[in-house]
Formats: structure tokens, sequence, C-alpha cells
């Protein structure tokens, strides 16, 4: 039967356009065959007709090729653009790393402090950084959708948005953005790009309503699947719908690995080992670097396959050279084979990098496997609860943890989890937590678990100078883990309490020289400094010359500036003394805190008054 109506079919969905229409009004493809009566002839009576659609197609393959063509010229335009901007790039980081060990050699910059404020910056501005990119990517797909009334209100809205974002104002670009979404209610890529502003301004509940309207809208999209999926994997009762949504994902892309590592990062908090095996294997024959490769090897470690995940993250390693995520699990993975040598050798290293690292030395702590994974991650499905409640005792937020260790009780108990409630009682009542604190201490627990439990004990101890039992608990945990790294600490944390309270010997100094000679990885700054306070409390000023003198251009910290200054000032050498104490109140603080650095500065101000008041006598 013949169709009379002026229009055309598109070439992406074969959906039916009326009209002169120039996108699809279906899936919003741009047309390429030119609107007109559609007329299907079983006969055609005449023959010029078919020589004019041979003419007009004729046209319109010219028209295409001529487009191809501006758009390869359109690209490789683009092509030499990213190249400069890659040897910009180059060019500026190599630029800024000159610079940097310039200023370091001539002690105008700590390269370290310079470092870990760039790391902070940019944690700061992630969200910001990737809402960005993510809208500039998707704003493109809003248009061509829109119903044509809305199109200018859309555009109107869509310009203060970049404008907001611009400013740095996430929540109030999110918040912009969502205000349109009447204006075109089933636009779904509208709702979600609105959605995935929510979720960078991590407004989390108004995203997940709003991308599951876009899946349901457009059950095809690959991005809203992914994030949905994101979004409901932070929640322990929404696993399942999580995985489901990873399965949608991976049937719409099947050669995208990205959903099938999620899946097995998933499957492997879900303790479905078999399932987490097959996609993370899926992920690695679709793209084989470091980031699959130790992803699989984490999954053989959970089925305790530990002679399969050596190899694997061995391989990890070339890809990812000194990744401390790698390097972690593969020592992980030598414990798990019982070979402790190696894996402590790649624990020192990875220590010396990032002194007390909490995870390294529950490793380090660990007597086997197994007591190192109810240390850190807990039972089953319990261990983003644990997370989430440590992070809520570390803000002092007390109620909200209590919900939620009740429910990890219901899932079982592990040693994080007695861990985690002794902690929230003794944050409620230390005097009456006291006891089980010590009896925890002293228990046969992880020896790390135990040395934080002694912690928490001994700064309420020694806070009310209580020194007949500081004395007694410290006996009785160094006598129950005495190879610990927690040993190591206590000791020092005792000859410390000692020096404070002026009460040190030659027997002290010795204890702390031992300390110092044998110092946990990574804990030898702690040490030093512990011992020169030592050497400066018993006057042997030449003693802390010799100790760091040597250190200072490579250290040039607070600390150092202070106890090499009160030396110098000790021996005499005043005007030496008080030009390294004037240095030292603009050094970095090193690993000391803000209060710790304002009491040495004002220790600096107080000795530099006292060599004043010396000269002008």
């Amino acid at each position: 039967m013949a169709n009379d109506l002026p229009g055309s079919y598109c070439q992406n969905c074969l959906s039916w356009n009326p009209g002169d229409r120039e996108t699809c009004v279906k899936c919003g493809t741009r047309l390429l065959i030119l609107a007109g009566d559609q007329t299907w002839e079983d006969e055609p009576d005449e023959p010029e007709g078919g020589e004019d659609l041979e003419e007009h197609l004729l046209e319109r393959i010219t028209g295409l090729e001529e487009t191809l063509r501006r758009v390869e010229t359109y690209l490789e335009t683009v092509s030499d653009q990213l190249g400069k901007l890659e040897r910009s790039e180059v060019m500026l980081r190599n630029g800024l790393m000159a610079l940097v060990q310039e200023m370091e050699q001539k002690r105008q910059l700590d390269a370290h402090a310079f470092s870990e404020r760039w790391e902070q910056l940019v944690e700061e501005n992630l969200h910001l950084i990737s809402a960005r990119e993510l809208f500039t990517r998707y704003r493109a797909r809003i248009l061509p959708i829109a119903r044509p009334k809305s199109m200018s209100q859309l555009k109107r809205a869509l310009l203060e948005t970049t404008a907001l974002l611009e400013a740095a104002d996430l929540p109030g670009a999110a918040q912009r953005l969502g205000q349109a979404l009447p204006l075109d209610p089933k636009n779904y890529e509208l709702i979600f790009t609105a959605a995935s502003l929510h979720e960078a301004a991590q407004n989390f509940e108004e995203a997940e309503g709003l991308v599951r309207k876009a899946v349901s809208l457009s059950p095809r999209h690959f991005e809203a699947w992914m994030l949905l999926a994101k979004l409901l994997q932070e929640l322990p009762d929404q696993a399942d719908q999580a995985i489901e949504a990873l399965h949608q994902a991976s049937d719409l892309r099947p050669e995208d690995p990205e959903p099938r590592m999620l899946l097995a990062e998933l499957l492997l908090d879900e303790e479905d080992l078999q399932g987490a095996l097959e996609a993370a294997q899926e992920a690695v024959a679709r793209r084989k670097d470091g980031e699959t490769l130790v992803l699989l090897g984490q999954v053989h470690l959970a089925r305790g396959e530990s002679a399969l995940a050596v190899p694997i993250l061995k391989e990890a390693s070339a890809y990812l050279p000194g990744d401390l995520h790698v390097r972690e699990s593969l020592a992980e993975a030598y414990l798990q084979q019982g070979d402790r040598s190696k894996a402590f050798a790649i624990l020192q290293e990875l220590l010396m990098q990032n002194p007390g690292d909490p995870h390294l030395l529950l490793m380090v702590d660990a007597e086997d496997h197994q007591q190192l994974r109810e240390a850190r991650d807990g039972k089953t499905g319990t261990q983003t609860l644990l997370d989430e409640v440590e992070t809520l005792l570390d803000e002092e937020q007390l109620e909200p943890a209590t919900l939620l260790l009740k429910r990890v009780r219901r899932k079982g108990k592990s040693q994080r989890s007695e861990w985690l409630d002794l902690r929230l009682a003794f944050l409620r009542n230390p005097e009456k937590t006291l006891k089980a604190a010590l009896d925890f201490a002293c228990s046969d627990r992880h020896p790390r678990l135990c040395f934080l439990a002694l912690r928490l004990a001994l700064e309420h101890l020694m806070a009310q100078k209580r020194e007949a039992e500081i004395a007694r608990i410290l006996d009785a945990f160094l006598t129950r883990h005495p190879k610990s790294t927690g040993a190591w600490e206590a000791a020092l944390m005792r000859q410390a309490y000692r020096l404070m309270n002026g009460q040190i010997t030659d027997q002290d100094l010795v204890e702390v020289r031992r300390l110092h000679a044998h110092p946990l990885p990574g804990m030898e700054p702690r040490a030093r400094t512990l011992l020169g306070q030592y050497l400066l409390a018993l006057k042997r000023h030449q003693e802390v010359l010799d100790l760091l003198d040597p250190l200072l251009e490579k250290e040039p910290t607070l600390i150092n500036h202070f106890q090499l200054g009160a030396a110098l000032a000790g021996l005499g050498e005043r005007e030496e003394a008080r030009a390294l104490l004037k240095a030292g109140l603009d050094a970095e603080p090193g690993d000391l805190n803000d209060s710790q650095a304002k009491g040495v500065k004002n220790q600096i101000r107080g000795l530099l008054k006292e060599l004043d008041g010396a000269t002008e006598a």
C-alpha cells in the first residue's frame, strides 16, 4: 500500500519521520536521506522516475563523500592540536620538575611538602574537574532530542550550568540543570546529565532517582546503567541491583572491560568468588594491563590460590612499577604462601615510602593470612560498613556509628568489629571501658589491633599521670606481643612520656639509642627526634651536633632546626645558633602536627630571646 505522506526513514533506528525533519524524532540521529514523498510501487509505469531516483541518490552520495572528506580534515586538525598540547604538557611538566629540583637544591623549597600539597589540591578539585569533563562530554547529546518548544530555554539552562561549573559551584550547577527537567521530562540525556552532576556533588539519593528514570526511558543507555551500578554498589542492601545493572551494561558493550571490572570487585565483596573470577578473567581478555591484572590477582588471593596470584601480580608490577596497590597485593600473596621473608622485604620498602600506613602495619604483624583478613576486612559483606564506622568514629559521630555496628553484628563478629565496638565504648566512657581496653590489648587477637587498644588506654592514663598503671600495662603488652610493631611504638611512647615528666636517666638514653638503632621502617625520624630531645635534656650538645648536622641539608625540618640551634647555643656558638633558629621559624613542620609545630616555634622564640639577652649583657 502506498504511503503518500512526505518524510523519510531513519538510517539508525528505521523509524518513520514525517515532514521535513532533519533529525530522527525517536533517537535524535541526523537524517541522511532527504525528506520527500516515500511511495512504494510494485511496477513503476514511468522509467523516468527510476532515473530521477538514481540521480538523487548519486547527488546524496556525492554530498556524503564531501562531508566525509571535511570530517577527515577536521580530525587531522584535531589530531595535530592534540599533539601540540601533548608536547606542551611534556615541556611544562619537565620545566616544573627542573624548577622544583633547583629550588630544593638551594633549600628554597621542600619537594616532599610541595608534592603533598599538590596532591591535596588535586584531590580537593577532583569532583569539580570530573563534573566539568562529564558535562562537556554529554551536553551535546541533549539538544538533538529536545522538544522544539523547550529548545531556547534548554540552551539557556545549559549556558547557566556551564557558568556555574566554571565558577566552581558544583551543587549550584546540579540544581540549575535539575530545574530544567520539567521543560523536557522525557529527554533521557538531560536526565542522565543532571544525575551525573548530582552524583559528583555527592547528592546520591537525588542522583539515584534520576538515573533510574533515565534507564527506564532509555534501556540501552550504557553510561546510565554504569552510573546506577556505581551508586548502588556503595549500599550493601542494594548489591543485587548493582550486579544486575552491571550485567545490563556488559550486554550493551560486550567489548568494554569496565563493567566486568566493577562486577568482579562487587562479587568479590559479596564473596561470590567463582563469579568474581569469571568477570575478572573476561576483563583481562578484553584489556590486559596493570589494572585488570591486579584485580585478577586479588580474586585468586581471595580464593586462596596464591600460586596463581603471584605470577599475575608480578606481571601487573611490570605494567605499574612501584604501585602501592600492586606491591601490597604481592606481599599479601607471599604471606598467604607462608613466605614471610619475601613479604616483609616488600612491606619494608613500602613502609619507607608510606610511614605508618595502617594497612601495611596490619600485614607486618599478621601471624597468618586468615588473621589478616579478619582484622582488615571483617566478616563477609561487612567491610564497607566497617570502613564507614571507622570514618564516623574519626569524626566522633557516635550515634550513626552505633547504628551501623548493630547491622554489622547481625552478619557476624570479627576482630575488626570487636575493636570498633571497643573504640566506640571508650569514646563514650573512657574510665568505665579502661579495663576492657587493657584486656583487649593483652589478648591473642591481631597484635596491631591490640596496640591500638593499648594506645587508647595509654593516652587516657598519661593525661591523668597515673604512672604506676602506665608502667604496668606497658609491661603486660610488651610481654604479650614483644615482636610486634606496636612493641616498638609502645616503648617509644614510654620514653617520650618519661622525658615529658623530667624523669630521664642514662639508662633511658640507652633504651632510646636502641630504639633509634632498630626503628620500624619509615619511623626513623620519630626515633631520631626523641633521641635529639634526650641528648639536649642531658646537655650532650656535641652529640646532637653529630646526629643532626649531616642531615639538615637533606631534611631541613622545623624540629631539626630547633634541636641543632639549641645544641649550638649550648656550645657557645651564639651567632650561628641565632641564624639557624631564625631559619627554623620558616621551615616545614615535617611530621609535627599543627599544635606540636606551634609549641616548637614558641620554644625557638624563647631561645632567641635568651640569646639576644645574653648578647646585650
